[in-house]
């Protein structure tokens, strides 16, 4: 009896060494199908995986990898807690650092993000990730320059990463530098990553250079591609506006309100080309809607006071430039065309301030001293009118210089 028993605790040794022995296997080949669940954002089948590992062995890598599944999944508090396990199990690895730095990024706990993503970096200094993060970090604090310089470091160091591309061309289009942003995307689009938020963005910074073809050829591939997009078909209609294709720039804009039937912009910018048209009724209409959808829209008010001065409704005109400058008080051609509103009324001194701004802002604006020129005489300043018409002249108005022979002698 005593040998039966004595076998039996010895086969179970044996069996419970074997186990012991395996356990790093076992360990290894839960983790490595947590890895394909991680990879096919599968995130919570892959924390099941990734804590069968850590029950066989508290591996440090199997703590990071589950940190980036609860970060996969927005648990980022949670995630932090497996960073540091990871941190506290292996203190030198860069990976771990920028992986938490990260997820305090995400919990907008910034100062500790940096402090981590330094780390990272300080362990590793040809860390391009590292690098790309911390770009991020600086971006989303508007930091941009700082944001330029990392992205800038992380392409030196690792060309292939696209999205730092993506994220340069984000930040310097935020820093005004639309030519840099521009060839950020060239990199994207030539790198198999022409997505329709590709060509939208680049369209939109061609718009902003005034490259309204190439605007509007980036612009019209993103409608091909995303036709839910309604600021695709309004930056569209803007690029098609300025090439002078008002009925296309219609068409598109309906399109952009058929996604969303309260855009005002839209309805704006389509008062707009209606307007280019000749057809002011129409566009009147159009910018009403648009006022009444976004009541402080100042474009929408010049616009249909536009509309309403070449309808020969000049004191509907002024009323709507006068609300267009109370909403935007550096609106200068709000003011030169309230003035010649009021000038065609008879109001010539209550014109001369608002031809007074104007040249303020432009002192090149010809047209601009010919009409307060024009003023200044029906006011009796004449000698003020004549300096107004020879400046115009100067200036190379040409309509100015009979008005300078009549009225001044000649005088140049």
């Amino acid at each position: 009896m005593k040998k039966v028993v004595i076998i039996g605790i010895s086969v179970l040794v044996v069996v419970l060494i074997v186990l012991q022995l395996m356990r790093p296997k076992f360990a290894e080949s839960e983790f490595q199908k947590g890895k394909a669940l991680l990879d096919s954002a599968r995130y919570e089948e892959a924390i099941v995986k990734f804590d069968k590992a850590i029950w066989y062995k508290k591996s440090p890598i199997y703590f990071n990898f589950k940190g980036l599944a609860n970060s996969g999944l927005g648990k980022d508090s949670i995630a932090v807690i497996d960073f540091n396990k990871a941190i506290e199990l292996s203190s030198t690895v860069a990976e771990y650092y920028l992986n938490r730095g990260v997820s305090y990024r995400k919990l907008k706990k910034y100062d500790i993000s940096l402090q981590d993503i330094n780390k990272a970096i300080e362990l590793n200094d040809k860390y391009a990730k590292a690098y790309y993060n911390r770009g991020l970090l600086m971006a989303s604090q508007m930091n941009f320059d700082e944001a330029v310089k990392d992205y800038n470091k992380s392409i030196e160091l690792d060309g292939s990463n696209l999205e730092a591309y993506y994220s340069r061309g984000e930040s310097r289009s935020n820093l005004n530098d639309f030519m840099g942003a521009i060839s950020d995307y060239d990199k994207m689009i030539e790198g198999a990553n022409a997505t329709a938020d590709a060509y939208k963005k680049r369209g939109t910074f061609k718009l902003n250079i005034q490259d309204f073809s190439g605007a509007e050829s980036d612009l019209s591939k993103a409608s091909e591609m995303d036709k839910n997009d309604k600021e695709i078909f309004y930056n569209l209609g803007q690029a098609k506006f300025n090439l002078n294709k008002y009925d296309e720039t219609i068409d598109v804009l309906n399109k952009a309100i058929k996604i969303d039937n309260r855009y005002s912009v839209a309805y704006g910018l389509k008062g707009g080309a209606l307007l280019k048209k000749g057809d002011f009724k129409a566009a009147i209409k159009e910018f009403n809607k648009a006022i009444e959808l976004h009541s402080t829209y100042p474009k929408a008010y010049y616009g249909r006071g536009v509309a309403k001065a070449l309808s020969q409704d000049y004191k509907g005109s002024i009323v709507d430039f006068t609300t267009t400058i109370s909403l935007d008080k550096d609106f200068a051609q709000a003011y030169y065309n309230r003035a010649v509103s009021k000038a065609i009324l008879g109001q010539h001194k209550e014109a001369l301030p608002d031809y007074d701004f104007i040249i303020s802002k432009d002192s090149k604006y010809a047209e601009a001293y010919f009409n307060r020129g024009i003023s200044k005489m029906n006011v009796k300043d004449n000698e003020g009118g004549c300096a107004d018409f020879k400046m115009a002249v100067e200036l190379g108005y040409k309509p100015a210089e009979p008005m300078l022979k009549m009225y001044c002698g000649g005088k140049k």
